[in-house]
């Protein structure tokens, strides 16, 4: 008997079908299973093929994204003056040798009040130029004013940078402080 050629999902995935007297499926149902086996791989591979299209998203840009608006809070903490809000982005290691209480007379012994702040650069490096950043640099543009007991002519405000590191543990970014 002849082979006959059935539609196909696809002009280069031809499916033949042979109707044999001992064949136990008749040729409609094996037509049909064919049909739905190449339109399942033809689905397959364009699921394949849209997924390698699609570029993957930038580790970099994202450690830099992410530290940065955390940076932002712990900075905009500071200057409201609440120590627990930027304690609790203390890195995990800092937060189990200092508790609470000490880091929030720290901040209030500190010589200057931070009056505003905010993220100017953010540089999250790959690691070992391949792998995901696992440390960023952070500079802030900080406007403060001394604590101390002084003149008025010389309590006014200064603006200036503070460098921060940034690192990531336990899959989240906490800043380094200083013991």
């Amino acid at each position: 008997m002849k082979p006959r050629t059935m539609p196909t999902p696809h002009p280069l995935v031809p499916i033949v079908a042979t109707a044999r007297a001992d064949s136990a499926v008749a040729p409609p149902a094996r037509a049909k299973r064919r049909l739905a086996t190449a339109a399942t791989v033809a689905a397959v591979l364009a699921a394949t093929v849209a997924g390698c299209a699609t570029v993957p998203a930038d580790p970099v840009a994202a450690a830099e994204a992410v530290v940065r608006t955390r940076a932002q809070q712990r900075a905009d903490a500071i200057v409201r003056g609440d120590a627990a809000a930027a304690y609790a982005l203390a890195a995990p290691s800092y937060r189990r040798l200092v508790t609470p209480e000490v880091y929030a007379t720290r901040r209030a012994a500190a010589p200057v009040q931070w009056k505003s702040a905010r993220v100017h650069d953010v540089q999250c490096p790959l690691q070992d130029g391949l792998h995901p950043p696992v440390r960023c640099a952070v500079r802030l543009e900080v406007t403060s004013e001394p604590r101390l007991p002084l003149p008025a002519s010389l309590r006014a405000p200064i603006t200036g940078f503070v460098q921060e590191t940034w690192v990531l543990s336990d899959g989240q970014w906490w800043v380094l402080e200083e013991l």
